[in-house]
């Protein structure tokens, strides 16, 4: 009998690795499917030595670049066909033929070959974890076991959609802001590296006098900063290296995401993005018959933010022990009273997943508000920045004309 190696999710979405025997890889499936395993990559053991430096046990080191519109259009079509009594199979194909993205329609076709063999749609969707996230899949699985796939491929369309026009018009608002701090970075080097040295070559050779103490000092910082350019790559680099490896463990980005929601200005709107998708993400998989339990789960991975997810996964273990979800959260500032309020009146009334619809709403529209104001906001700021940056440099330049002024005038 051959042996296969396996790459799996435990029913807690842990990753799990280990080798089978079985007659092929249908019957690889039913064996792990029978211990509550969703089969992710499945080998055979002599086909090991065969593979590329690219991929492993199915996952790829340089996955393919699937937008977000893609998927979210594949969905509301999905939804559409499925509703108007087309297969399963035959409606993947289609959405396969018409996608313009050659990565995207590769991974269809990978997706209907699996359908076609027997696979669940979820479980042939979680074969590619870097394009369908373990909430897609456990979303889906729900519509399949409840019969209303179409509903929850809509429901899922419209949550991805919501999401990918906060990210937009985060990235809007900030475009022009960036666009200027490029500008006077780019400004500032050309003082520094062209225009500083020969005012300095000029005083030197001109001027009899002792520069001003102001003029030395952006003088020396300029020919400082000329000679030793290295030190700036290496201090980003080695900034850049702290960050990776203090995100890699908890305490580190349990710290990160705490700092960041204390920033003045883009704290406040990241603690409101935090918020909504907590409570977009928990309504959606609640409304859409994930248990509760798992669904606590998947949001506290999917809300993007440490500290709300410690808080999340704290209200999973006090609702497995028979407390409500809103005990545990009144303990932590990041959820405001009034987000506790609600859910707890949710809990208590058994309309759980409307508040949280409400919760969310609320606080998109606040994120709306605040990406209006952002830009207007941080634009006088950076003006004021590239003006001062600007201003000290000339009036450095111009300190030794006064001075000379007043010896003539002596």
């Amino acid at each position: 009998m051959p042996s296969y190696t396996y790459v799996a999710r435990d029913p807690l979405g842990r990753k799990v690795k280990g080798e089978i025997e079985a007659d092929n890889e249908k019957d690889v499936i039913s064996k792990l499917r029978t211990s509550k395993l969703t089969v992710i990559s499945i080998k055979k053991r002599s086909e090991l030595a065969k593979l590329g430096k690219k991929e492993l046990s199915g996952i790829t080191i340089f996955p393919p670049r699937i937008k977000s519109r893609d998927i979210i259009v594949a969905f509301r079509q999905f939804a559409t066909l499925i509703n108007a009594g087309v297969p399963v199979v035959q409606t993947i194909g289609v959405l396969a033929n018409q996608t313009h993205s050659s990565s995207f329609k590769k991974i269809l076709n990978k997706v209907k070959s699996d359908v076609e063999a027997g696979v669940y749609l979820s479980d042939a969707l979680s074969y590619h974890p870097k394009v369908f996230s373990p909430f897609i899949c456990n979303l889906i699985k729900a519509g399949e076991t409840g019969g209303v796939l179409d509903e929850i491929l809509l429901r899922l369309a419209n949550y991805l959609e919501q999401r990918e026009n906060i990210k937009n018009r985060i990235k809007g608002a900030l475009r022009y802001p960036i666009f200027v701090l490029f500008m006077a970075g780019g400004l500032s080097l050309a003082l520094i590296f062209f225009v500083l040295p020969r005012m300095e070559e000029l005083f030197r050779e001109s001027f009899n006098i002792e520069l001003p103490a102001f003029t030395l000092f952006v003088l020396n910082s300029s020919r400082v900063l000329r000679e030793k350019f290295y030190i700036i790559p290496l201090v980003v680099g080695i900034a850049y290296l702290v960050y990776i490896l203090l995100k890699r463990s908890d305490r580190g980005q349990y710290w990160i995401d705490s700092l960041k929601l204390k920033i003045p200005v883009l704290g406040r709107l990241f603690h409101q993005i935090a918020i909504s998708r907590f409570a977009r993400t928990l309504a959606t998989l609640t409304s859409s018959g994930v248990p509760i339990l798992d669904a606590l789960d998947l949001t506290a991975k999917a809300t993007g933010n440490k500290v709300i997810q410690v808080a999340t996964e704290d209200a999973k273990e006090a609702l497995r022990k028979g407390e409500t979800i809103a005990s545990p959260l009144k303990k932590y500032p990041v959820f405001p009273p009034l987000t506790v309020s609600m859910i707890s009146v949710g809990e208590e009334t058994g309309a759980l997943d409307d508040m949280l619809n409400k919760i969310a709403d609320l606080y998109e529209e606040e994120v709306n508000r605040m990406v209006d104001s952002l830009a207007s906001l941080i634009e006088p700021i950076l003006i004021v920045l590239l003006g001062g940056t600007v201003g000290v440099i000339v009036v450095a330049m111009y300190l030794p004309y006064f001075t000379m002024f007043q010896h003539i005038g002596g």
